[in-house]
C-alpha cells in the first residue's frame, strides 16, 4: 500500500493536535531524553510525525516506521519542521524494532501492538529497550462509536483493518507490563472529541446504515478544509497552529475535563505509562 501523502479531515487534525499536547505535556513531567517510536504509526494521514513534540523539547528521536515509502515521506516532513538532525528514520525488519537493550528512556507506540502479529514479542522487544519508561496507546473499546464502527464494516461487507480487538485492554497491556518489571505511573485517555470513533465521515456511515442517503453524500467539504501536506503541516508551527486552533479549539471541552467517567466513553484511545522499577526519578 503506497504511502499516505496527506493528513486529512477534522478528525486527523484534532487528533493530532490532542496527541502533541500530550506529549508535550509528559515532556514538562518527565525528562526525555532518548525516544524510540515504532515498528508502526497509529495515526491514519502522514507516517512519522508522532514524536515531533519530544524533538523539539530536546529529545532524540530512533522511529521505526513500516516501508521505505513512509521513511522517505517522514523524512521529508522533519526537515521541512527544521527537526531533521533530531531524528533517525528507518523501516522496520517486520515487527522487530531492531535496537539494544535500555538503549533509549522513552520506548512507545501509538496503536501498534494490535497490529502486529504478537503484541506480547512486541512488549517484550520495547520493556528491553527501555532504560526508564514504556508507553502504549490503544483504540478505546468503550467509546460510544466502536460497536457503530464495527457494524459499519460489517454492513460495508469491509474486512476490519484496525487490529485485534482483544490486544486494546490497558488493564491487561497494565499487567503484562509489570510482568516485565515496569509499573504504571499513568493511565490516560487522549483524542476526546465529542464524535464517534468511526473512522470514516459520518455521512458516509450514516448512508452504509440507511442506503437512500447515498444520493446525497457528494463528499465532505471538512476533508478538503482540513488537508495537509509535509510542507503546510499546522500542529508543530505556532503560527500556523494558530490558525488551525481557531476552528479546531471548540472540539476539546471534553478532552479537557478532569471528569473521567465522561471521558471514557468519548476518548478513541487510551494509554499507559510505566516506569521501570528502580529506573530513576519520575519527574526531571
Amino acid at each position: 500500500m503506497p504511502a499516505t501523502e496527506k493528513d486529512t479531515g477534522l478528525g486527523t487534525s484534532y487528533e493530532r493536535v490532542a496527541v502533541a499536547r500530550l506529549l508535550a505535556a509528559l515532556a514538562d513531567r518527565y525528562t526525555i531524553n532518548k525516544v524510540l517510536e515504532g515498528p508502526t504509526d497509529g495515526i491514519t494521514g502522514i507516517s512519522g510525525l508522532n514524536s515531533v513534540p519530544l524533538a523539539q523539547r530536546g529529545a532524540s528521536v530512533d522511529l521505526v516506521l513500516g516501508d521505505p515509502e513512509e521513511v522517505a515521506l517522514a523524512e521529508r516532513a522533519w526537515q521541512a519542521l527544521g527537526l531533521r538532525d533530531r531524528v533517525v528514520i528507518r523501516a522496520a525488519h517486520g515487527d522487530s524494532l531492531g535496537v539494544e537493550p535500555r538503549s533509549h528512556d522513552f520506548v512507545w507506540n501509538f496503536n501498534s501492538l494490535p497490529q502486529v502479529a504478537s503484541a506480547d514479542a512486541l512488549l517484550d522487544e520495547m520493556c528491553e529497550a527501555s532504560s526508564r519508561f514504556v508507553m502504549v496507546f490503544v483504540s478505546n473499546t468503550w467509546n460510544y462509536g466502536f460497536p457503530i464502527h464495527r457494524l459499519h464494516h460489517k454492513v460495508a461487507g469491509e474486512e476490519w483493518s484496525h487490529g485485534n480487538i482483544s490486544v486494546m485492554n490497558t488493564r491487561a497491556v497494565a499487567s503484562k507490563l509489570a510482568d516485565r518489571g515496569f509499573k504504571v505511573v499513568e493511565r490516560m485517555l487522549v483524542d476526546v472529541p465529542w464524535w464517534p470513533d468511526i473512522d470514516s465521515p459520518i455521512e458516509e456511515v450514516a448512508a452504509t446504515f440507511l442506503p437512500f442517503l447515498k444520493k446525497f453524500v457528494s463528499g465532505s467539504k471538512r476533508l478538503e478544509r482540513y488537508t495537509w501536506t509535509v510542507d503546510t503541516l499546522p500542529y508543530f508551527d505556532d503560527e500556523r497552529l494558530g490558525e488551525l486552533l481557531a476552528d479546531i479549539e471548540k472540539h476539546f471541552a471534553i478532552e479537557n475535563t478532569g471528569f473521567r467517567p465522561l471521558k471514557i466513553f468519548f476518548a478513541h484511545h487510551r494509554g499507559v505509562l510505566a516506569r521501570r522499577h528502580n529506573g530513576g526519578e519520575d519527574a526531571a
